[in-house]
């Protein structure tokens, strides 16, 4: 669905459209960097006035804008006196950025997250223990949710509390142990194989999650559909119930959350499980992506050779940002359309498990498969840009032509790989101690480089590991092999 080239199939799309012209304009208007961005591309700002206009526009990236320009300029009236908190986080970039953030933009994150957590958990009707189960530090990816949570039940006048206790699967169970049972329900907030390991160990502990009304946030990543029957059956949900499971879609540009699974995208998926020709009708193949629903106000989508682009107004704004998340967009009349045309009537479905018009939102549909440039680890992002510009250094660089293969995986056992195949150059042999050499300096300098992977990293205690694979020349788009290398101390 392209919004910009005709009318819009819903009116709302539409005024999202020119909601986002006008973001364009104000961000020319008034970011420096943008402003000489553009002219740079040979475009006048002023000549920005229609949504054909707005559709011409170049695309931003992270190597042609957010590198290139300091930060202060990329923020409204060049100037940085305004954001509460600055964050750190990578973003696919070989070294971690600065990300200001506004109270604008945690007023709407927190009125978003409690719309989500409603709907998902009922919590203004429930007293709600929420466990934020993520990296605690500096870093986007744990910084905002650890702020926001308690301001969740003390600023909406919601009866229950949050705990942040990090990646402590120790500390996780500590404050559910002590307190879960003071509270109607228990809500846990983590990236998929965190929440497992605390599930599993709270069971040999002696936790009934069933009993504690266990519900879960998936953050960071998505799961399959096996990770996800495992661990509603961990809290003594079914699938087919569509409850206690919720994925989130968050974006480090778009300073947050995104859009979140309703009841309607879980029936989706759980019906493409059973139909794989209805998945390749939505998504184009069998393959499940995270299909979540979202506001396109606060943030306008578009689809640019199978990736999402993105404009948001935010402290510091983008304009048609190249997220390289690789995915698309539907519009609600859309999906339920081509449910019908293959059988399904989702509204229909959700009647009949007791789910009514009240549980339904018009709202569009975005689904992602994850960035195409970058592999997620437990919710920390890393980017081939990252793993090239660790391989560049000098004592390394000459064995290697500078290309790699990225690749995170969750084996039975629990543990998460990450996979990294890389090139070497013509004529040279793949050598054990060559790749023992790399695969020591890449941990190392990932942790050391990357906070949110060094974070997660160390608090996993060895069920994070790194799979370095050599390649021969013009080989480095083969999958690295999987067997997983024990991770040296770094």
């Amino acid at each position: 669905m392209n919004l910009l080239a005709g009318e819009p199939a819903h009116g709302a799309l539409r005024r999202a459209a020119v909601h986002a012209l006008y973001v364009a304009q104000e961000t020319a208007a008034r970011v420096p960097a943008y402003a000489r961005f553009l002219r740079l591309a040979g475009y006048e700002p002023a000549c920005l006035r229609t949504l054909d206009d707005f559709r011409r526009l170049p695309l931003t990236d992270q190597a042609s804008y957010l590198t290139r320009y300091p930060l202060e300029e990329r923020c409204r009236a060049g100037a940085l006196a305004h954001p509460h908190t600055v964050a750190l986080g990578a973003g696919g970039a070989a070294t971690p950025l600065l990300w200001p953030r506004f109270p604008e933009q945690d007023r709407a994150l927190l009125h978003a997250c409690g719309a989500l957590l409603q709907e998902h958990a009922s919590f203004r009707q429930r007293w709600t223990l929420l466990l934020v189960v993520v990296p605690v530090g500096t870093w986007v990816s744990g910084l905002p949710l650890a702020e926001l949570a308690p301001r969740l039940f003390a600023e909406q006048e919601v009866r229950g509390a949050a705990v942040t206790p990090g990646l402590s699967v120790e500390d996780t169970l500590h404050h559910v142990g002590q307190l879960g049972r003071h509270y109607d329900q228990v809500v846990l907030a983590g990236a998929p194989a965190t929440l497992t390991e605390v599930l599993e160990a709270g069971a040999r502990s002696g936790l009934d999650w069933s009993a504690l009304h266990a519900g879960l946030l998936l953050l960071g990543e998505d799961a399959t559909e096996t990770q996800r029957e495992r661990l509603l059956a961990r809290i003594g949900r079914g699938p087919d119930q569509l409850q206690g499971l919720c994925g989130l879609y968050s974006s480090l540009e778009a300073g947050g959350l995104v859009g979140h699974e309703t009841v309607l995208c879980r029936l989706v998926r759980r019906l493409c499980a059973r139909d794989p020709a209805l998945a390749r009708a939505l998504f184009g193949n069998a393959r499940l992506p995270l299909l979540v629903q979202y506001d396109p106000f606060r943030h306008f989508l578009e689809v640019h050779e199978g990736t999402l682009v993105l404009t948001t107004r935010g402290g510091m704004p983008l304009v048609r940002y190249h997220t390289r998340e690789r995915g698309g967009l539907l519009d609600f009349d859309e999906l339920l359309a081509r449910c019908r045309a293959h059988g399904h009537d989702l509204l229909a479905a959700l009647g009949r498990r007791g789910l009514g018009p009240a549980t339904v939102r018009p709202l569009p549909f975005v689904y992602t498969y994850g960035r195409a440039d970058a592999v997620s680890v437990r919710g920390a992002l890393v980017s081939a840009e990252q793993v090239r510009a660790i391989l560049q250094r000098p004592a390394l660089h000459a064995a290697l032509s500078g290309r790699c293969h990225l690749q995170a995986d969750t084996e039975p056992d629990g543990r998460t790989v990450l996979r990294v195949a890389v090139e070497l150059r013509p004529g040279v042999a793949p050598r054990e101690e060559l790749r023992r050499l790399y695969h020591y300096t890449l941990l190392r300098e990932l942790r050391r480089r990357n906070p949110e992977f060094g974070g997660v990293y160390t608090a996993a205690t060895g069920r994070v590991a790194l799979d370095l694979l050599l390649v021969p020349h013009d080989h480095a788009s083969r999958a690295p092999t999987s067997t997983a290398v024990a991770a040296p101390a770094a």
